[in-house]
């Protein structure tokens, strides 16, 4: 009995040190859980909630920067031009994401993004963040926005958009639509559970990191197992309607 007490002591305690390091952003389950299982690729997406990033302190190890550039018809993130200047000056691979509304139409957002975003074959294809509630909203007014903008997008990038999507707005919205444009999935408690798995090219794995340079806490994101930065560039690019597709 009294072993089984101690050892019932120590993992309690153990147990205590492991919820506090993930509660404080310094050890999080599902990063170790990707790294275990061979997620390489790390990156970082990044907005003026972390307030003024100082880029010489980041580390090098994360691979691409997804900054939020844009949200409706006339909202810029207050650091984005800031963050994408440093970011690219730093060595970094960035690409730009928009927070996609129902308050105007798809045009005018792609419309607005485009007006904010440079265009560069070094950086990732453009990026919707669909976060809506999905009660809220019915799929054929969605779509109809979402094919607008995609549109719009991909004229003037040559490049595939990529939907940044959680369970609910993925079920409601993306599966079965839009085949050819792949997915940035959340999911902080395991691996991406989608129908579609192939689909799935960045995983966010946190929304509790700690990273030197960066205050507060950031999220942290893998891409798909063995893929690289370059890939996902590439694999995404569009000549004369088509989307390059580049092997493994």
């Amino acid at each position: 009995m009294g072993k089984f007490i101690k050892f019932l002591v120590i993992m309690i305690i153990v147990g205590g040190i492991a919820g506090f390091l993930e509660i404080s952003g310094y050890l999080y389950h599902n990063e170790i859980l990707a790294q275990m299982a061979g997620y390489k690729t790390q990156g970082l997406d990044i907005s003026h909630h972390q307030e003024k990033v100082n880029w010489t302190r980041v580390d090098p190890k994360y691979k691409f920067i997804i900054l939020k550039a844009t949200e409706g018809q006339n909202f810029l993130d207050t650091d984005f031009l800031y963050n994408w200047n440093n970011a690219r000056l730093n060595g970094f691979v960035v690409g730009a994401y928009h927070f996609f509304t129902m308050t105007s139409s798809g045009a005018a957002q792609a419309d607005f993004y485009i007006s904010k975003v440079p265009d560069s074959d070094k950086t990732l294809p453009p990026i919707i963040d669909l976060e809506i509630s999905t009660k809220k909203y019915k799929k054929k007014d969605v779509m109809k926005n979402l094919e607008e903008m995609v549109d719009k997008l991909e004229k003037h990038y040559k490049k595939r958009v990529i939907f940044y999507v959680n369970y609910n707005t993925y079920n409601a919205y993306i599966k079965g639509e839009f085949p050819k444009n792949k997915i940035w999935i959340t999911d902080y408690k395991y691996f991406p559970r989608i129908k579609e798995d192939n689909r799935w090219v960045i995983w966010q794995v946190s929304r509790r990191g700690r990273i030197e340079g960066i205050p507060g806490f950031t999220d942290k994101n893998v891409l798909r197992k063995g893929m690289t930065v370059e890939d996902l560039i590439g694999q995404n690019k569009i000549v004369q309607g088509v989307t390059i597709q580049l092997e493994a």
